[in-house]
């Protein structure tokens, strides 16, 4: 699934996400009027939840292009962003640099090895493709990367109970690895990892406006997109945007962020 969707041109994702390449719910508050600053409110949000300062170590588990980990390093945050896509570490390390900026960007998967504690932890729309299996076990290691009284912030995609999610073309073509569950359940297993869960935000209904912006970036760069992507996949994508926004509109699917605390003993 990393190869065939997330290892596409950088080039293209640019076309259909705002400048930070932020690929995943963005937060219309009241002063968002556009995706880009609907993203840029979501970051904040995040970092405002992580109560991130100057000198705080973060670590972006599943960092995609870089959004919250750029952000997040320009307010002199030290951050370290971890991704499977060696497209998308790529680019994120030369963003960086381009910016007089040097988080630590590490390509591997959320097993392997990563020294130290970190102050808080953000996966932002990674925890869908762990699978139910290792769900239990991706806790723990966050847990385990996480000081005591140190913060943790998942935002991640749900299904209402027997709710189909995306449905069968999204779920066999798009993301065949995407494993979701009703919010509560996933609550219960980080709450078993050890975690104090201390807030949740239901966004749904954010996830609608983002897709129908990601959509209509898709059309309006449709030349562009035709010269980077197979006929095969220009229709794909257009079908993965329109029955997501629709799987969300229908309240098939929902997103949320679950804050959570590593109790200091």
């Amino acid at each position: 699934m990393i190869a065939g969707h997330y290892d596409l041109p950088t080039a293209f994702y640019r076309l259909i996400l705002d400048p930070s390449l932020a690929y995943s719910c963005a937060y219309w508050d009241g002063p968002a009027r556009d995706l880009a600053q609907a993203q840029r409110a979501k970051l904040d949000l995040i970092c405002g939840k992580l109560a991130l300062e100057p000198g705080s170590e973060l670590l972006d588990m599943g960092c995609g292009w870089g959004s919250l980990t750029i952000h997040a390093a320009r307010a002199r945050v030290r951050v370290t962003g971890v991704t499977l896509s060696g497209e998308q570490g790529g680019y994120v390390r030369q963003r960086a640099r381009g910016l007089g900026l040097a988080p630590e960007i590490r390509i591997q998967d959320y097993r392997d090895p990563l020294e130290g504690r970190f102050d808080a932890i953000a996966s932002v729309e990674m925890g869908e493709h762990v699978g139910a299996a290792r769900y239990p076990a991706f806790c723990a290691a966050l847990y385990d990367k996480l000081r005591p009284g140190g913060r943790l912030l998942i935002q991640q995609m749900s299904r209402g109970g027997r709710a189909p999610g995306g449905g069968p073309f999204i779920e066999s073509y798009i993301a065949p690895d995407m494993d979701m569950r009703p919010v509560g359940d996933t609550i219960t297993l980080i709450r078993g990892a050890g975690f104090e869960v201390i807030g949740v935000e239901a966004m749904r209904e954010h996830y609608v406006r983002t897709i129908r912006a990601w959509l209509d970036n898709f059309e309006r760069n449709l030349p562009a997109i035709t010269s980077l992507l197979s006929a095969e996949q220009v229709r794909a994508w257009r079908l993965y945007l329109t029955g997501g926004a629709l799987a969300f509109e229908q309240g098939r699917m929902g997103v949320d962020q679950i804050l959570a605390v590593r109790p200091e003993r």
